[in-house]
């Protein structure tokens, strides 16, 4: 009970020095020194012992945030112009939209020619498809900055955090291995690597990017629209390691080592050090830290003949985080994680029973014990969570999430499943490829079932909506949970009742669990046939064109994927069938990097046979870049005239261009266009065709009538030939746009051009979906328009 009051005299001191000016120290200093002074007398020390003691932490809290570190060396170089860095890498590489992150801890620092010592952590802008691991040498040159602040986030406070005060911009990088068998931080990253490449390689997305950040604490690869719809929902917890993912690996861990008949000491000993290993495997940012002690000191508790008090234990593992790192009680994922442990303290076994009661006046016997588990609990630490977590979502996002009770009641129950079978599966990866992808192929159920609840809820009007509270009534309410946890006390052996329970029927419940499981993954692989139509998808992947055709026979083929992997791999994953890894076709229309950037990602996720390109030359870093990702396949230039014809009676008609286009040639003047064509029924795709291509043809005599048109250049201004869409008479207009561009595309002028013809378009009704059976046409948007 002592450790909550000194603990938050702790707190005191850090908030308190953290809020004054230039944060000196002399004053923590004598505080401390003072409360130490009057300890060390004997009348003061029994009737006031408890109080001196909290003085002293508070004062040494104090000095603990004066002696924090509020900028670098290298940060007195913010804002000089261009650099060179040299330095090592820190942490893993962040994969993002544009780029990589890379944290490097600078020892060099190159200006004007003179190289000179610095020191300091800087979060260099690195170009897409850099790589690099954890203790590998860079060298790094571009515009050292501050990093900014937004209207309701501080970029530069959520950086310092990590002490990082400097962002190198618009990085040119060179990168040096390390050597693995001497950085065992290279090793581990290594390690993560071929995990998340095992994922990648056995699920598609989203589900590989969702696995990866559970199994992995990696959210690199989850799309902006599917972490938005986790957001909405509030169900952003599952997306990454938390102390629910923890306490599960903990207690199976240890049930697993009990069960070989080891004492409970050792049994405890060799999960201390499981859970350490998988700590660092993962990387021990504040949240798994704080989880990872956590579970520990929920192992270690038996052997102490005593149930771990779980507001004693927050308290103690959250003044060892802050003593090691004061900082970390502004990051918002470590006040979340503390906030929601203390829900379920002191608020799930209450709530649990509350349910249980009210579910014993329909079912009973085994029945209520089923209901209990798979209904009262997971409502019951949702519940629990969000009373001591809702506080902080108001103050910190300004919104709340009217669907996190019913997402969370539908999803929770599956995540122990995803967990233990993704876990698994990554380990038996490295030995027995055929069984992981199996085990990958279990996981994918209940990740499906997730993904499906999470974005369905997302999609209602009603699921998330502005609210927001004043932050002397958040800290009342938070203050006021806080006395009733020093109140309060928790069972933490919720799951090995729940095991107990399960026990005796462990045959039964895997026998009906594996048959399940073979009956649903035939049942998708039925689902996912051929369906005797020709469907094409225009897919929602910003201002870039790309289009998913599925043949009739089951081909699959890929015209241009915009700039952000990410979205266009969920796009794919979303649409191809789960167990399949082969495009058959991939097609560039033109090396213009706002089309292809994407395409290397593909490259690398699926199988590609064979590229067609128009043929013009490049010599771009991203293009190159590609041609190597698809090292193994035949690159087939092609021109007007020629047609790739398949059984299923789909054919593949090159219009455009007529000659292969030189390296000075205008990119849109010699834009690969194609009409795919199904028996009575054909779609022109145009992607960036230029104005003057499309009146030359126009006038070149060429058939170039098609029921669907992909309007040139997503439909900017004067950017459609007025005889070119005379000539292709399209029943069906199709605009490829961003909500956001800049441009104002589709133009008005255009749209006018079009006149009464139906115009479907990605910016307001997402993905596009068209499909026919050669005779018939039909098509829907993912999303409804208003």
């Amino acid at each position: 009970m002592r450790l909550i009051p000194l603990t938050v005299a702790w707190l005191a001191g850090l908030v308190a020095a953290a809020a004054l000016p230039g944060r000196p120290a002399a004053p923590w200093l004598l505080l401390a020194l003072l409360a130490a002074g009057l300890l060390m007398l004997p009348r003061l020390r029994r009737p006031l012992g408890l109080a001196l003691v909290c003085v002293l932490l508070l004062g040494l809290g104090g000095l603990r945030m004066a002696l924090a570190p509020a900028e670098s060396a290298l940060s007195s170089l913010n804002g000089l112009g261009g650099m060179t860095i040299g330095g090592a890498v820190a942490a893993s590489p962040t994969a993002r939209e544009a780029g990589v992150a890379l944290l490097v801890e600078a020892d060099s620092v190159t200006r004007a020619g003179t190289t000179q010592p610095t020191s300091g952590r800087v979060l260099v802008e690195a170009p897409a498809g850099t790589t690099a691991a954890t203790g590998d040498r860079v060298s790094a040159t571009g515009r050292l900055v501050r990093p900014g602040d937004g209207d309701r986030f501080s970029y530069a406070d959520y950086l310092a955090r990590s002490g990082v005060y400097s962002i190198l911009t618009q990085a040119s990088v060179q990168v040096t291995p390390a050597d693995a068998s001497l950085s065992p931080a290279r090793w581990l990253a290594n390690a993560r690597e071929q995990a998340g490449r095992s994922i990648r390689a056995a699920l598609p997305e989203p589900y590989a990017g969702l696995l990866m950040g559970i199994v992995l604490g990696d959210d690199s690869q989850i799309a902006p629209e599917v972490a938005d719809a986790f957001a909405a929902t509030g169900s952003a917890h599952i997306l990454a390691i938390s102390g629910f993912n923890m306490v599960i690996i903990s207690q199976v861990v240890s049930a697993g080592l009990a069960s070989l008949g080891l004492s409970a000491r050792k049994t405890a000993l060799l999960s201390i050090v499981f859970i350490g290993l998988y700590t660092a495997f993962v990387g021990a940012g504040p949240a798994i830290g704080r989880a990872a002690l956590m579970s520990n000191l929920l192992v270690v508790a038996p052997l102490l003949r005593r149930r771990a008090y779980v507001p004693a234990s927050v308290a103690l593992v959250v003044l060892a985080l802050s003593a090691l790192d004061p900082l970390v009680l502004w990051d918002l994922g470590f006040q979340f994680s503390v906030a929601a442990t203390l829900g379920l303290a002191l608020f799930a076994r209450p709530i649990g029973a509350a349910i249980d009661a009210f579910l014993v006046r329909f079912v009973a016997g085994r029945g209520l014990a089923v209901a209990s588990a798979l209904l009262g609990a997971p409502l019951a630490a949702t519940l629990a969570a969000q009373i001591t977590t809702t506080p902080l979502s108001l103050l910190s996002f300004g919104s709340l999430s009217l669907v996190l009770v019913p997402v969370n009641l539908l999803i929770l129950p599956v995540q122990p499943a995803i967990l233990l079978l993704g876990g698994l599966a990554v380990l038996v990866s490295a030995l027995v490829a055929p069984l992981a992808q199996l085990l990958f192929w279990a996981a994918l159920l209940p990740l499906a079932w997730t993904t499906a609840i999470v974005r369905a809820f997302a999609a209602l009007p009603f699921a998330q909506v502005e609210a927001g509270i004043s932050p002397t009534l958040a800290t009342v309410y938070l203050l006021a949970l806080g006395a009733a946890a020093v109140l309060s006390a928790v069972d933490p052996g919720w799951f090995g009742r729940l095991r107990r329970k399960f026990r005796r029927q462990t045959l039964v419940l895997a026998s009906a669990g594996t048959s399940a499981v073979v009956i649903v993954l035939a049942a998708a692989v039925a689902l996912a046939r051929p369906d005797g139509y020709l469907h094409v998808y225009f897919l929602d992947v910003g201002h870039s064109n790309a289009v998913l055709i599925q043949t009739p026979g089951g081909a699959q083929m890929l015209v241009d994927g915009g700039r952000l992997p990410a979205r266009l791999l969920t796009a794919l994953g979303d649409r191809l069938p789960f167990s399949d890894d082969t495009l058959d076709v991939l097609i560039s229309t033109q090396p213009d990097a706002n089309e292809y950037e994407a395409l290397a990602a593909v490259a690398e996720r699926y199988a590609v046979p064979l590229l067609l390109t128009n043929g013009q030359p490049n010599a771009s870093p991203g293009w190159n870049a590609l041609l190597q990702a698809l090292d193994d396949a035949t690159v087939q230039p092609v021109r007007a005239g020629e047609q790739v014809a398949l059984s299923d009676g789909v054919a593949l008609e090159v219009l455009n261009p007529a000659s292969a286009p030189g390296l000075g040639d205008g990119l849109d003047d010699g834009a690969l266009v194609l009409r795919v064509r199904y028996g009575d029924v054909g779609l022109l795709l145009t992607s960036d065709l230029s104005r003057n291509a499309q009146a030359a043809l126009a006038t070149g005599g060429q058939l170039l009538t098609a029921a669907v048109l992909q309007a040139p250049q997503h439909g900017t201004a004067r950017s459609l030939d007025a005889d070119f869409l005379a000539a292709v008479r399209p029943q069906v207009v199709v605009v490829q746009a961003a909500a956001d561009n800049r441009r104002g595309d589709p133009d008005a002028d255009v749209l006018a051009l079009l006149g009464e013809r139906p115009v479907f378009r990605t910016d307001t009704a997402g993905t596009l979906h068209l499909w026919t059976d050669g005779v018939s046409l039909w098509a829907n948007g993912e999303r409804a328009v208003n």
